[in-house]
C-alpha cells in the first residue's frame, strides 16, 4: 500500500461506503480497494453467479427433491428453477 499506512488510518473517519467495506472486509483490504478503484462508480449485480452457470449447475445437481434448496442457494425463485427443469 503505497499511499496509506494502515496503522495511521481509523475506520470511523472513512467515507460511508469505505466505512461499510472496512466493517465487512477489514481496513487493510478496504484501503486496497480504495487505491485500486478510487473515482470509479461500481454497481454490483444482485446475483452472484452468471445465469449460464446457474443453469448448468442446477441441471447437474437437481435430484428431483432439492428444488427449494437450489432456488435458495442461487437466489432464484422455485418457479424459475421448475421452468428451467421443464425446458431441459
Amino acid at each position: 500500500m503505497e499511499g496509506f499506512k494502515v496503522e495511521k488510518v481509523e475506520s470511523f473517519g472513512l467515507q460511508g461506503v469505505y466505512e461499510e467495506l472496512a466493517h465487512i472486509i477489514g481496513l487493510e483490504l478496504t484501503i486496497n480497494v480504495f487505491e485500486t478503484l478510487k473515482g470509479q462508480q461500481i454497481t454490483f449485480p444482485s446475483r452472484l453467479y452468471e445465469r449460464e452457470y446457474v443453469i448448468k449447475e442446477v441441471k447437474r445437481r437437481y435430484n428431483g427433491t432439492n428444488l427449494k434448496e437450489l432456488a435458495r442457494e442461487f437466489n432464484y425463485t422455485e418457479r424459475w428453477i421448475r421452468e428451467l427443469m421443464k425446458t431441459g
